[in-house]
């Protein structure tokens, strides 16, 4: 049931594989699509579960060169700050879904915040229209706060969709959160969850940025 917090991480970094408006002359604002999605896997003593979410509200600035050649640009992520309501995720079973809102006490901290800090372009990418990145945030999940590092992989692809997957462990103690048992003790949810996000964007959103940049990508 933590399973949130990776949410967030993941899906603030995926954001960079999004979509959509012009914000500033230096940088542009783009929107996740909307089939975006974040899921979060994690085991129990009775069987494994996969809960998701593609409700991500994303605010990613990148530079304005993002829409060209992003072997050309040292800094292509400008900022990220990514919400998740708690309540939107779900794990296809409405008593597990209970469960989860109770554990991550959803009525009194609605929201999975994250935040980026800063980054880091690793080499390693196989094609000019991607990169690879290691980042820094703050991952706020049931009221807590916690700097998480994440690797993204992000890579405008050929058909002019953007796309950004990731993926990453967390563990609920980290985020005082207390790993569930049910059934007087018989399940029990394992500390460790595992979020992964395939994000992307689509190409009439990549269209409208390639407009804000004087229609060249």
């Amino acid at each position: 049931m933590k399973m949130r917090k990776t949410l967030m991480t993941a899906s603030a970094l995926m954001a960079v594989a999004a979509t959509a408006s012009a914000q500033s002359a230096s940088a542009i604002r783009l929107r996740l699509d909307p089939t975006s999605e974040v899921t979060i896997e994690g085991t129990s003593s009775m069987h494994d579960f996969h809960c998701k979410t593609n409700k991500i509200n994303a605010y990613v600035d990148v530079d304005p060169g993002y829409t060209k050649d992003l072997t050309k640009i040292a800094r292509p992520i400008v900022s990220v700050q990514v919400n998740i309501v708690v309540r939107t995720l779900s794990c296809g079973n409405g008593q597990m879904d209970k469960n989860m809102y109770s554990t991550l006490d959803a009525d009194k901290n609605p929201l999975i915040k994250y935040t980026m800090s800063g980054y880091d372009i690793l080499n390693g990418s196989a094609s000019p229209a991607a990169f690879v990145a290691k980042t820094t945030g703050t991952l706020t999940i049931s009221g807590q706060q916690k700097v998480v590092n994440m690797k993204i992989n992000a890579e405008r692809l050929s058909d002019g969709k953007a796309t950004a997957q990731a993926e990453q462990a967390i563990l609920m103690s980290d985020y005082g959160i207390k790993a569930p048992s049910f059934m007087f003790g018989s399940l029990k949810v394992g500390n460790e969850v595992t979020v992964k996000f395939n994000l992307k964007a689509g190409p009439e959103l990549l269209a409208q940025l390639a407009a804000v940049n004087g229609g060249t990508q």
